[in-house]
């Protein structure tokens, strides 16, 4: 038995762990099969212990490799960390970094502004993955996550990205055809709401009152996305979080209903390991994603 961790060797286990078979492991890390399992095969010999039982149809972790795979990511996290910080002294942010970002925003805003943050910062290369769920970073080896309404539990170091609210939208000929005062107006208009959301009604607010929408939208969509496609197309009046109404609004596909109106400010949070863990790549990328972010902080 060796006193020395193989560093590889513990990357190839915690792979094979988390994709739950050699062949996806294979595949994860670009790499043969065999490789995989041979180093695998090496951590074990050079543990003295057994860390995976294989057989032909499937594999299971034994008592010895849940143990280590609940620290592998710790330990190759530290290692990575190390690494970061003596390859970036002294020279431009380079490298990798991984990231988790809501489905619908990224789908709406990620590819032009990684197109612009790679532009700025050739050295570095970016992954990003769109993830309702909250992404753990440790396990899964994210740099960083951007997150709806993230409660600080002291678990990870965090910065708020953007404070942003939801509007009423329309068509502008839909828009034309109403004479809306009040929210209430809207109980004879047709609705465009998110089929996972209004269970408690609508909460609003114009800086002098609040108020709760109670009405069933006529249409209930799944994202975003459909929901502005929707109102472009004049099903009816949507609302709409900032970001995802904009563009539209600036090139006149979308106007403005009930404009005094809006839901409650809700924050976009970029949650990280720790401040010790920030990378000059990352460093700069959070920089960045805030400045772009900026844009859709709208205060009225």
């Amino acid at each position: 038995m060796h006193n020395d961790l193989d560093l590889p060797a513990l990357r190839a286990f915690r792979t094979v762990v988390r994709e739950g078979s050699f062949s996806n492991a294979a595949l994860a890390l670009r790499m043969p099969k065999s490789t995989v399992s041979k180093k695998v095969a090496d951590l074990e010999m050079n543990l003295g212990v057994r860390l995976i039982e294989r057989s032909t149809r499937q594999l299971r972790v034994t008592a010895e490799g849940e143990v280590l795979a609940a620290r592998a990511e710790r330990l190759l996290s530290e290692a990575e960390d190390i690494r970061r910080a003596l390859g970036e002294q002294g020279g431009a942010p380079k490298g990798h970094l991984r990231i988790a970002v809501p489905q619908a925003m990224g789908d709406m805003l990620m590819g032009p502004i990684a197109a612009r943050f790679l532009a700025a910062y050739p050295d570095i290369s970016l992954e990003m993955h769109f993830m309702d769920r909250p992404a753990n970073l440790l396990e899964e080896g994210f740099d960083g996550a951007l997150r709806h309404m993230y409660e600080e539990d002291g678990s990870h170091a965090a910065k708020v990205m953007l404070r942003a609210y939801a509007v009423f939208v329309a068509h502008p000929a839909v828009a034309s055809a109403l004479d809306l005062q009040h929210p209430m107006d809207l109980v004879d208009v047709p609705l465009i709401g998110k089929s996972a959301g209004w269970n408690n009604g609508l909460q609003l607010e114009n800086g002098l009152q609040r108020t709760v929408l109670n009405v069933k939208p006529r249409l209930a969509l799944g994202s975003f996305l459909s929901m502005r496609d929707a109102a472009i197309a004049g099903a009816g009046v949507a609302i709409l979080p900032i970001p995802f109404a904009l563009p539209d609004l600036h090139e006149g596909r979308l106007v403005r209903v009930l404009s005094d109106w809006r839901t409650p400010q809700k924050e976009l949070t970029f949650v990280y390991p720790s401040a010790q863990s920030v990378t000059a790549r990352l460093r700069v990328f959070m920089d960045f994603l805030q400045e772009e972010l900026a844009l859709y902080d709208i205060q009225e």
